[in-house]
């Protein structure tokens, strides 16, 4: 085969699994998953507020950061949701259409990626197939994950600088300093991740670059100088720029201060001398045991290949986020890689090594999915890498049935991934995702106009992100009257939040007073004989377990 014909087969390949990635990614979109998140809900009404007014929910006129909840979260996705908002109107399918699209962008990014590190056409498409089939990458996808987009930009940014760094242009290198840029936008942990990688590589790649002409090494140079002020600008000199980091890093975290204070309290009934006390249980010795206890769980065979992690509304019934067929060849990828004297062969390596490093200084929902999703990409490349590595080395006929077998078992994990997704995840632990809260919203809505006032239970979670998205509020009324948050959630509009689970029977006196309202009730409520003459609706999840109860009077 020539050259050309070699070529045009590849882009063909690559263009065939691109295709296939965005249609399981786009493939019932508005359904699946089921329900629909808070923090989804906050991301499209803040993309429906910014496209009507210009400003956030919070009266804030294009903010770098949005208040989620008490979280300061990068903004970028709120203002990608605006294109699909505009044209499809405020719904579940324009909200998870720039993670779907961004997903979609990431797997034909990363071929260029295991391109550049490996020159091998074999590693580039096997690489980007693994990505597009993976459990993680699709569910991420399809959930309105910021760090979706925030993975494409760092994935992107590091093939410039890896072309850069192979064919010495400035242009290069300026380009990648700009996109790993631009992914301080959509998530906070790349503004710790990519700093560190772009430093430690171009420190592990110096005899790579250091005969270059002067020119290229002061890029270079500066490229990291811009990149780490943007990061450290965004971080300590912008109100909110910590985000939650500030609410769940390791060092200010009540739970971590009390074991090291327990520990101090149970040696003061001990007869050890006191420096030997306090040698042992210190705040250096206790952060540092926290931090590679976090560090280590993401490296454990429960979290990447039988259960998944955290959050919850994530997780796909009895799978773990990488198909435990790749394990083998992560293990031949991992040996060959190590022993091998190719520099770029040690990149995957480096990158392994600090994924979770950002992600182990945090201690709510460990090990979380969000904050380490840079990791799983290079598992998929080194797994890609040992596969083509075992298919190179050993070519019996015993060796290519274990190869033919592994592909099949490969299409048997993500068929049943697939099973596991579209038909149990709806039913299976739906109430992570707020399923029936746009029922209740449709139904209240026709009533809207003809009753008084709207009391809504706050006993399943957050209410008010979901009311006004599927009621498609007012951005600027909302604005005027105030976020919910600015007065302790007590509502907005028509609606009055309530913190009993059955407010049509916990009468409160400090419910306002009305002749026609409309009580939206726990789905666990009991049936009272107060309920008699009056109408009540029930709404149930897809399982028939009861969401809500709506007591018209």
């Amino acid at each position: 085969m020539n050259l050309s014909k070699k070529k045009l087969l590849i882009s063909i390949f690559l263009i065939l699994i691109v295709s296939f990635s965005l249609l399981i990614r786009v493939y019932r979109l508005s359904s699946i998953p089921l329900g629909f998140h808070i923090d989804e809900a906050s991301l499209g009404y803040n993309g429906y507020s910014l496209l009507l007014t210009g400003k956030d929910e919070n009266n804030q006129k294009l903010p770098l950061y949005i208040d989620m909840f008490g979280d300061n979260r990068p903004s970028g996705y709120h203002y990608l949701t605006e294109i699909p908002i505009k044209f499809l109107g405020l719904n579940e399918f324009s909200t998870r259409f720039p993670g779907a699209i961004f997903g979609t962008l990431t797997v034909a990014s990363f071929f260029f990626l295991a391109q550049l590190l490996f020159k091998s056409k074999k590693v580039s498409l096997i690489s980007s197939l693994l990505l597009a089939i993976a459990s993680w990458h699709v569910v991420l996808s399809r959930a309105s994950a910021e760090t979706i987009v925030s993975l494409f930009f760092i994935i992107s940014g590091f093939v410039l600088l890896l072309f850069s760094l192979q064919k010495q242009k400035p242009i290069y290198c300026f380009a990648a300093a700009a996109t790993l840029s631009i992914s301080f936008f959509f998530y906070h942990t790349s503004r710790v991740f990519v700093p560190l990688l772009f430093f430690v590589s171009i420190l592990y790649l110096y005899p790579t670059w250091i005969k270059s002409r002067k020119k290229y090494k002061i890029s270079l140079l500066l490229s990291f100088f811009i990149i780490s002020l943007i990061s450290f600008s965004l971080v300590f000199l912008i109100k909110g720029g910590a985000g939650r980091f500030s609410q769940v890093n390791i060092f200010s975290y009540p739970e971590t201060r009390l074991v090291l204070e327990e520990q101090i309290r149970e040696d003061g009934f001990s007869t050890i001398p006191v420096f030997i006390a306090r040698a042992s249980h210190n705040k250096v010795i206790n952060y540092s045991l926290t931090f590679a206890s976090n560090y280590f769980d993401y490296f454990s065979g429960r979290f990447l290949f039988t259960q998944g992690g955290l959050p919850n509304w994530y997780k796909v019934s009895g799978l773990g986020l990488i198909y435990i067929v790749e394990l083998p060849f992560i293990l031949i990828g991992l040996f060959y890689l190590f022993f091998s004297k190719n520099r770029y062969y040690k990149l995957p390596l480096i990158w392994l090594i600090l994924a979770p490093v950002t992600a182990a200084f945090t201690v709510d929902d460990v090990p979380n999915i969000q904050r380490t999703i840079v990791i799983f990409p290079i598992i998929e490349l080194i797994a890609a890498y040992g596969f083509v590595i075992f298919t190179n080395r050993f070519k019996d006929f015993k060796y290519k049935a274990v190869v033919a077998f592994s592909a099949f078992f490969l299409i048997m994990n993500f068929f049943y991934f697939l099973h596991q997704y579209f038909v149990h995840s709806p039913i299976h632990r739906n109430w992570y995702r707020n399923e029936g809260f746009g029922q209740m919203v449709d139904l209240v809505k026709k009533d809207y106009s003809s009753y008084d006032n709207i009391i809504v239970t706050k006993s399943l979670g957050g209410v008010y992100p979901l009311i006004l998205f599927y009621m498609k509020y007012d951005p600027s009324q909302y604005q005027k009257e105030g976020s919910s948050k600015d007065i302790n959630n007590t509502g907005f509009g028509k609606f009055f939040f309530v913190s009993s689970a059955c407010p049509s029977i916990d009468r409160d006196p400090g419910f306002p007073k009305a002749e026609k309202t409309i009580y939206v009730d726990n789905g666990s409520c009991p049936d009272y004989k107060s309920l008699i003459n009056k109408e009540y609706i029930y709404i149930t999840r897809k399982d028939g377990t009861r969401v809500f109860r709506i007591v018209y009077e």
